[in-house]
């Protein structure tokens, strides 16, 4: 081999191997609104429709990318939770990949987390961060509560609380207020708490239709000021545990008319108290106040911009943006909120309806 063909030779691995050291980067394909879309519509609007999320792309290089493609692996498939993070990570439990997309924008990186060290996630339904970035995750098949480190590294599986074994954890979520893992055990009726560590703390509620009894709960959720909320399904009503108390408050009603529940699954609030909660048999998600009462609806049947398809987990963000888990549209729909905000009060009851 002439030497100017060898050195063109060294040229090209060392090219190789630079574009190997560098770590491919990844975005979520966000789709933003052709048009303009609020509830309720006009310059009331309180909640404006911002786009949509289907997959995460790679948009960087790295020597397998350069070697066999660009990775197709990040489509949403069938999204049932979703939980931001700190830094803005996000975690989307998706049953039919059996896995989590787990997004960090501060490094663009993408994987799905399909393993708990040498078991495989088999039906995972909730997903919640801490405020160090460790991950949680309910997997109502294998019964256990996941813990992942902020590398995505696997800690710890939970299967237990106080003796007893989990039967059908599902929602789950963090509060901030009193720094402690609050997850919903379907089959037991109750409502488990746990340290950040997995270690179990208390048992809430029994079978029944009092305020602090469950039937068949699903999905929990939190605010910044330590109130918890959750979905009682059927019950067919949410509940809500102030943080300054331990009565639980019940609201909600059988029906299929305005601020009735059929199917209630995802639920949380924003900055102003005002609570969302994911209706899957309406295909829309249904906010009430403090106390109860309806104050509007978002979305109808179908697949277009605003509409749903049977939705199941929602999350709200420190940023006051909505995002629900389109489940049979096999996406994340985006919705900013304009109620709650520093500057913008919680709204008087019914004042969303105008």
């Amino acid at each position: 081999m002439n030497k100017p063909k060898a050195n063109l030779i060294v040229a090209l691995i060392l090219l190789l191997l630079l574009a190997g050291c560098a770590a491919s980067q990844w975005q979520p394909l966000v789709t933003p609104p052709a048009a303009e879309l609020c509830w309720p519509s006009g310059p009331d609007c309180k909640v404006r429709y911002a786009g949509e999320i289907r997959q995460f792309a790679q948009t960087g290089t790295s020597l397998a990318t350069l070697i066999t493609g660009k990775s197709q692996g990040g489509g949403i498939l069938k999204p049932v939770a979703i939980a931001i993070g700190p830094g803005g990570r996000m975690a989307i439990a998706d049953q039919d990949r059996q896995g989590i997309h787990l997004y960090d924008p501060a490094e663009q990186s993408y994987r799905l987390l399909g393993m708990a060290g040498r078991e495989k996630l088999a039906t995972p339904v909730g997903v919640a961060f801490d405020d160090a970035a460790n991950l949680y995750v309910t997997d109502s098949q294998l019964n256990r509560i996941l813990i992942f480190d902020s590398e995505a590294n696997f800690l710890k599986a939970v299967d237990q609380a106080g003796g007893s074994p989990l039967r059908r954890p599902t929602g789950i979520t963090f509060n901030r207020h009193d720094k402690r893992i609050y997850v919903a055990d379907t089959m037991q009726h109750q409502l488990l708490v746990f340290s950040r560590l997995g270690e179990f703390i208390d048992r809430m509620g029994a079978r029944g239709d009092q305020p602090g009894a469950f039937n068949f709960p699903t999905h929990v959720g939190s605010d910044p000021m330590g109130n918890i909320y959750l979905t009682d399904s059927m019950n067919f009503r949410a509940q809500l545990l102030p943080a300054a108390g331990n009565t639980w408050r019940a609201f909600g009603r059988h029906g299929n008319g305005s601020g009735d529940f059929a199917s209630p699954k995802g639920i949380g609030a924003d900055r102003g108290g005002n609570i969302y909660i994911a209706e899957t048999l309406f295909d829309a998600v249904q906010i009430f106040d403090q106390s109860g009462a309806f104050l509007l609806a978002v979305g109808s049947q179908g697949s277009g911009p605003g509409q749903f398809w049977m939705p199941s987990g929602l999350f709200i963000d420190e940023n006051n943006r909505l995002y629900v888990c389109d489940t049979y549209n096999k996406r994340i729909q985006l919705f900013d909120l304009r109620t709650g905000t520093a500057a913008d009060q919680a709204p008087r009851q019914g004042e969303l309806q105008k």
